[in-house]
């Protein structure tokens, strides 16, 4: 197709679609915008006041960079965030732990009542404050005090999330100058812009929109698709095709020394104690890494095992509470399997409702533990 007469009907269509889900005409279904994740509307916490999202066809970011729509199991789901800006629903009573992490954490393709702080919420009968967010791989003690004082928890534990996909560093906190202040300040205004969107009969027309030009016009029929890299299709062991991202496969195949993280953690550990708060750590593994011991063709040795069991024994020896989830979810990936189930999305990078379901019912008793230990 000659280019110009390309690029001529993207900009016709594109105004087309503009026009309509602007003012919220476009039907409800998986090839509209209302289809896609709500949760990919956010970029950073915490936001500027409470708020919600939904989807009621929802799918995976690996579906919609790939157009393979076949792999989306298409669900409902809420996004709710709450007065302080953080993804939490109504708290039972004072939180005595702060879960600090990545995307898995905070929630990303789940429903509210199905992300890991809700769930062990409930099972430990005490309010898990959910205080991730989804950037950086720099671990400093500045967020997480600002939202302890928030909620004015002047003592507890901190529940981090270590995703395998890349190495974290320590940024050290500073006192907070003038300067850092309206650092701050321009950048919470910025997150207040979003806000603008809710004045709107939908509210998220213009991400949804976004994504609805991407998947009609960048389809390599008429423009190229430059994403479709980024979830190449996998076939697991019992014929299952799953889309798997490639930044995971890749850290597991070459992961960073893991004494980088360990460091890290050992002195946001350290940090955070001048702030009353407790440190413990929850190792997660990716879908990659999950799914490795079930691929139909095994690429090479458990690289990403060994990194995180490396990972875990240094922080032991460094004295920090760790949990592995690695074991406990291969060994759940291998019983679902049987089943014709997943526990990670097969459309998604993240993680699903029964894969949270059964970390959190590990962590639930080693988390008790830990706070009665200091009651």
């Amino acid at each position: 197709m000659n280019r110009s007469f390309a690029n001529a009907c993207s900009a016709v269509l594109g105004i087309f679609i503009l026009a309509r889900g602007a003012v919220g005409w476009l039907p409800a279904g998986p090839w509209s915008p209302s289809g896609y994740q709500c949760g990919s509307y956010y970029l950073f916490l915490p936001l500027d006041r409470t708020h919600s999202c939904t989807a009621e066809a929802a799918f995976g970011e690996g579906a919609r960079v790939t157009h393979r729509l076949e792999f989306a199991p298409f669900r409902r789901e809420k996004f709710t965030v709450d007065e302080r800006g953080y993804r939490n629903l109504q708290a039972n009573g004072k939180p005595r732990i702060i879960l600090f992490g990545s995307s898995f954490s905070l929630g990303l393709a789940l429903n509210d009542e199905d992300t890991l702080s809700a769930q062990l919420s409930r099972q430990l009968g005490y309010t898990m404050y959910n205080a991730s967010d989804v950037l950086s791989h720099s671990l400093t003690s500045e967020p997480i005090s600002r939202a302890a004082k928030s909620v004015n928890m002047d003592r507890g534990w901190v529940l981090l999330e270590i995703l395998n996909r890349a190495p974290y560093n320590w940024a050290p906190s500073s006192p907070e100058t003038p300067r850092r202040r309206m650092q701050r300040q321009l950048t919470d205004a910025a997150a207040s812009l979003q806000s603008v969107e809710r004045r709107v009969k939908n509210p998220y027309a213009v991400t949804r929109v976004s994504v609805m030009l991407n998947m009609h016009l960048e389809n390599d029929v008429l423009l190229p698709n430059p994403e479709s890299y980024l979830f190449p299709e996998e076939v697991l062991i019992n014929g299952r095709h799953i889309l798997l991202y490639s930044d995971d496969k890749n850290f597991f195949r070459k992961p960073a020394d893991p004494g980088l993280t360990s460091e890290a953690v050992v002195r946001l550990r350290d940090d955070l104690a001048h702030h009353g708060l407790k440190l413990a750590v929850m190792l997660l593994p990716t879908g990659y890494s999950v799914y490795y011991p079930f691929l139909r063709d095994l690429p090479g040795r458990d690289t990403g095992g060994a990194y995180m069991g490396s990972l875990q024994d240094q922080l032991n020896s460094a004295g920090v509470p760790v949990y592995n989830c690695l074991p406990l979810l291969r060994d759940a990936a291998a019983s679902e399997l049987k089943q014709g189930r997943l526990i990670y999305w097969p459309d998604d990078a993240h993680w699903n409702p029964r894969g949270v379901e059964v970390v959190a019912a590990a962590l639930a008793p080693w988390l008790r533990s830990l706070t009665d230990a200091v009651q």
